[in-house]
């Protein structure tokens, strides 16, 4: 489940005085957290539901006042109240982790219903992840009955306002069949909106497409490029992999040292399978080599511009 954040652009103006909102702004870009929290509580008090959510967020995340979710939670019910979506989706987000309230799905359900049904109050932004949350509720069966088909409904929304886990999710569901009919092709594209915005899940699943031939032709080199861009995130599926397809000389020229170099970087992230990889390369490699492959591992990853 995804949260959305503070956006101190979009606080209405007048409450907060002239020129109140550029301070609240420079105060919090700043990391002046209490002198942005002091300028918020005096909008919020004065029924200002932009500020209001914003203060819920503060109290969140412990942000210029002591971390205290019941209190955000106080503030994002006022803003809530006032039809403010981004107040909206946070109060499903705390009911569903049961974080300053007793967890309820079926609260975080009508929340996120609320969301998407004020998404006109909120931008973009904040409309993609209340609609990306309520397909996550439809899709496990979390406060409503497990329907797939409804949840590809909500993510195509979400996909339509540029939400990259919302894609992701909804190519799985076309390469899988789930709720929509089974379309390889469109999986390929949806997964590549997302990694093209830097998701790492999506990297790795269109890495799979390629590397597979599904939706595509099957194509090594373009299966190395994107799980190389999910290893650069930190998936430890795609260093894995990456050591699959350099031992193996797939996409790229064989090579054991960096082989078992990407073994080892999935080993420390707890991928399972990568601790038998490198078990069998050890016994394969020399005393240099294992040297050699343990000094790249530990260099710092980079992903490609």
């Amino acid at each position: 489940m995804f949260k959305t954040f503070l956006c101190l652009c979009a606080l209405a103006a007048a409450p907060l005085g002239a020129g109140g909102l550029d301070a609240v702004k420079a105060a919090y870009d700043g990391g002046h957290y209490d002198q942005a929290v002091a300028l918020l509580k005096d909008a919020a008090e004065k029924g200002d539901a932009k500020a209001q959510s914003g203060l819920g967020v503060m109290y969140e995340h412990g942000r210029g006042v002591p971390q205290d979710a019941a209190k955000a939670v106080e503030w994002y019910l006022k803003a809530a109240a006032q039809g403010d979506a981004s107040a909206q989706n946070n109060l499903g987000y705390l009911f569903f982790t049961g974080q300053g309230v007793e967890r309820n799905d079926g609260q975080a359900f009508l929340w996120y219903s609320k969301a998407v049904a004020a998404r006109g109050s909120g931008d973009d932004w904040d409309a993609s992840i209340a609609w990306t949350n309520l397909g996550n509720m439809h899709f496990w069966g979390h406060g409503t009955p497990k329907d797939p088909a409804q949840a590809a409904d909500c993510w195509r929304h979400a996909v339509g306002l540029g939400n990259p886990y919302a894609a992701n999710d909804l190519g799985y569901l076309y390469e899988n069949g789930l709720g929509v009919g089974r379309d390889a092709a469109k999986a390929l594209a949806l997964y590549r909106k997302a990694a093209d915005q830097g998701y790492e899940h999506a990297e790795s699943n269109l890495a799979v497409m390629y590397e597979l031939g599904r939706g595509t032709m099957r194509d090594y080199a373009e299966a190395l490029k994107w799980y190389r861009e999910a290893a650069g995130h930190g998936s430890g599926l795609a260093q894995y992999k990456l050591g699959r397809l350099y031992e193996r000389g797939l996409g790229v020229k064989a090579d054991l040292v960096q082989a078992q170099a990407w073994y080892l970087r999935a080993q420390a992230k707890g991928e399972k399978r990568a601790g038998d990889a490198v078990g069998r390369l050890d016994g394969a490699l020399s005393a240099a080599q294992r040297a050699a492959a343990r000094a790249l591992a530990a260099q710092p990853l980079t992903v490609q511009p």
